[in-house]
């Protein structure tokens, strides 16, 4: 039967093989390149650095997107010390593959960071063919049934850290459990961020002794320790926006960046100057927020004509807040610059994180707690919800339902000396308190390499 199934799998691939193919080749040249790195993708085999990589038994690791790169980096860079292993990152998105090239670029020759194959049969076997890893860690959950299946029949180890299941997909395998048993069968360790999650793996097959619950990676993320360059760039910053209240609204998708915007507006204090960071959660919508942000009566600029081209802060010509300060000033930055958006909050007041009052799952919550900042998102955060309900039972910041829920958050963490206060010492007890999942986790990965 199983068998039968994979064939059938195979089968239906090769069948949308042609249309996938059409589709890619449309979200590269028509919606703003979103399809890069799909050639590599389906033929690993024209990556000339994965061809000609000179170190085989290394550990390949998976992070989907850039919210994956980050919340693993920690770990990646403790592996890489501590087992002494290569290892190969693989990402999806190219936000994801572009932050971590600059990211593990001191890394050197211990890691090489390529596009994550499709599950085509022959896209997998070529990346096989050619890196040959000793271990296979997935992180947070990217089941994909070609790749599990064939890491087992060459006898390589499947592990799954900061492992966690929406109750979509996990409902999705439960009604395809005919199939999907056999790739859960396969995984050797499964390393949990709760026990909500712990169950769900259980019930699809993945043995309970290979299940562990180590806590959630994102709080061990090393954000507050910038370089030097960067504490420098950002004490310039601070020195530029002193003089106001500083807002930003981080990683935002469609529509979100219109409601900052209105609730912005809004902001009228006399003597008072605002100041207002937009962060789009993807760089292809860059430009349609430039025009948008554009089509109000602000003061407006890019955060790349406020950096020079060798990163160190320029101003331009009409960027003096000496000379145009007054009472109500407002401005708006977009930051259109990739990995930018940490440094950036830390010098807000209040942050706001997108994907979250909009139907896409929410995005991490944590970063701007890692500066002692309070954090305001939206109802839809099915991606953070545990983390969210603590933000919310501590204190640390607050959900908004609405337009006008999201102005009066704004102005109550722009003025209420108290909450600000207590958000910023909950918010940062949080972080203290759960960091360790990293090291846990490596602690079950050198285990699993000794088998």
């Amino acid at each position: 039967m199983k068998k039968f199934l994979f064939a059938l799998y195979n089968l239906l691939l090769i069948i949308i093989l042609p249309f996938f193919f059409i589709w890619m080749l449309f979200l590269y040249f028509i919606r703003d390149k979103r399809g890069t790195g799909f050639l590599n993708k389906l033929f690993p085999f024209i990556d000339k650095g994965l061809r000609e990589l000179n170190f085989e038994n290394g550990i390949w690791v998976h992070a989907v997107s850039l919210g994956e790169v980050k919340a693993s980096a920690n770990f990646t860079l403790m592996l890489i010390k501590e087992i002494q292993k290569p290892v190969y990152l693989s990402v999806v998105t190219k936000t994801g593959y572009d932050y971590a090239k600059t990211y593990y670029e001191k890394a050197g020759n211990h890691i090489y960071i390529f596009y994550f194959p499709y599950d085509f049969y022959f896209s997998i076997k070529s990346v096989l063919s050619m890196i040959k890893p000793a271990l296979f860690i997935s992180v947070e959950t990217e089941i994909w049934p070609n790749l599990f299946n064939m890491l087992k029949k060459r006898k390589i180890p499947v592990s799954i850290i900061n492992a966690r299941l929406s109750n979509k997909s996990y409902k999705n395998y439960l009604a395809l459990d005919f199939f999907f048993k056999y790739i859960f069968e396969s995984i050797s360790l499964v390393l949990c961020t709760s026990g909500g999650y712990y169950d769900k793996f259980f019930k699809l097959g993945v043995k309970k002794e290979n299940i562990h619950i180590t806590g959630n990676m994102k709080f061990d993320s090393n954000l507050a320790n910038f370089t030097e360059e960067i504490s420098k760039k950002m004490e310039n910053l601070k020195n530029i926006f002193k003089d106001g209240r500083v807002i930003v609204a981080g990683s935002t998708h469609k529509e979100e960046e219109r409601l900052i915007l209105d609730a912005f507006v809004k902001l009228d204090k006399k003597d008072e100057n605002f100041f207002l960071f937009i962060a789009p959660r993807h760089p292809e919508r860059f430009e349609y927020a430039d025009s948008l942000i554009s089509g109000y009566n602000l003061q407006y600029y890019r955060l790349s004509s406020i950096y020079s081209s060798n990163y160190k802060l320029a101003l331009p010509h009409n960027f003096d807040f000496k000379k145009t300060s007054s009472a109500g000033l407002k401005v708006v930055i977009l930051v259109d610059i990739i990995g930018e958006l940490i440094s950036i909050y830390s010098l807000c007041d209040v942050a706001f994180v997108g994907g979250s009052m909009v139907h896409a799952g929410g995005h991490n919550l944590l970063e701007p707690l890692f500066f002692g900042k309070p954090v305001i998102f939206g109802k839809y955060v099915e991606n953070f919800a545990e983390i969210a309900g603590k933000i919310i039972e501590i204190k640390a910041g607050k959900k908004v339902a609405s337009p006008e829920e999201l102005y009066n958050a704004l102005l109550y963490y722009l003025y209420d000396e108290k909450a600000i206060k207590d958000a910023r010492k909950s918010g940062l007890n949080l972080i203290s308190q759960n960091k360790g999942s990293s090291l846990k986790n490596l602690e079950y990965i050198a285990r699993l390499l000794k088998k």
